[in-house]
C-alpha cells in the first residue's frame, strides 16, 4: 500500500513539473534581493539631488547586477511649501558595462509623481520593483480614500530597448472593498512607447508612441 502511495505521489509531482511553463527570465531572477553599494550609485547623484530609492537586478541576462535609480531635488519640500513650481523626479536606468562599472543608459523625469503631488500626506512614491527583465514604479496615497498607480517597463533583449508595457491605476476606499475602480492600459491601448519618451502626465499616451 505504501509503494502505491509513493508511486502516485511521484507521478503527480512529475505531471505538475511538466505543466509548469518556464520563462527565460526565471534564470535571472535573484533568489535574494541584490544590493549595490552607495559608492557605485553616488556618481549619478548630481549636485542639488539626492537618492530617493533604487532597485537592482539583472535585466539583460548577462549575470551582472544593473540598477534603476530615482533622484529628487534637495529643495523639493521647501519649493512645495512655498507654492513654487513642483520639482520633477528623475528615473535613471544604470547598466553595468564590460569593465564592471555602472553607466547611465536612459533617463526620464516624467514618470514619478513629485513630492506631495496628489498626496497631501507626503510622497506618493512607494517603491521600485525589479523582476527579471521588467521593473515597476509604484505609487499609493490617501487616507480612507486611496489611489494607486503602477507603471511597468520591459527590456527587449534583442532590440536592447526599454518599452512601456503596463500603466495600471485604481481608486478605492479602505472601508469599502466593493467600491474599487481600476483601469489597466497595455500596449494594445497605447502601442509601443520607449521608456525615454513616456510621460505619465500626458492625457493621451498614444501621442507618445514610437513605431
Amino acid at each position: 500500500m505504501k509503494k502505491i502511495a509513493l508511486l502516485f505521489l511521484l507521478i503527480t509531482t512529475i505531471s505538475f513539473a511538466q505543466k509548469k511553463k518556464k520563462s527565460w527570465s526565471d534564470d535571472f531572477v535573484a533568489k535574494e534581493k541584490p544590493i549595490i553599494l552607495f559608492e557605485e550609485i553616488k556618481p549619478f547623484v548630481t549636485e542639488g539631488k539626492y537618492m530617493i530609492t533604487y532597485a537592482a537586478g539583472d535585466f539583460n541576462g548577462d549575470k551582472q547586477i544593473d540598477a534603476v535609480l530615482i533622484l529628487g531635488n534637495l529643495d523639493e519640500v521647501s519649493k512645495y511649501k512655498s507654492d513654487e513650481v513642483k520639482s520633477k523626479r528623475n528615473v535613471l536606468i544604470l547598466k553595468r558595462n564590460d569593465t564592471g562599472k555602472l553607466e547611465k543608459i536612459l533617463e526620464n523625469e516624467d514618470i514619478v509623481y513629485c513630492y506631495s503631488c496628489n498626496s497631501p500626506q507626503g510622497s506618493p512614491l512607494t517603491s521600485i520593483v525589479f523582476k527579471g527583465n521588467t521593473f515597476s514604479v509604484e505609487h499609493e496615497a490617501g487616507k480612507a480614500n486611496r489611489w494607486t498607480r503602477i507603471i511597468t517597463f520591459e527590456y527587449d533583449r534583442e532590440k536592447e530597448l526599454w518599452w512601456l508595457i503596463k500603466d495600471a491605476s485604481s481608486i478605492y476606499n479602505i472601508m469599502n472593498n466593493k467600491g474599487v475602480q481600476s483601469e489597466v492600459k497595455t500596449q494594445d491601448d497605447f502601442g509601443f512607447i520607449y521608456f525615454e519618451y513616456y510621460d505619465a502626465f500626458s492625457d493621451d499616451l498614444t501621442k507618445q508612441s514610437k513605431k
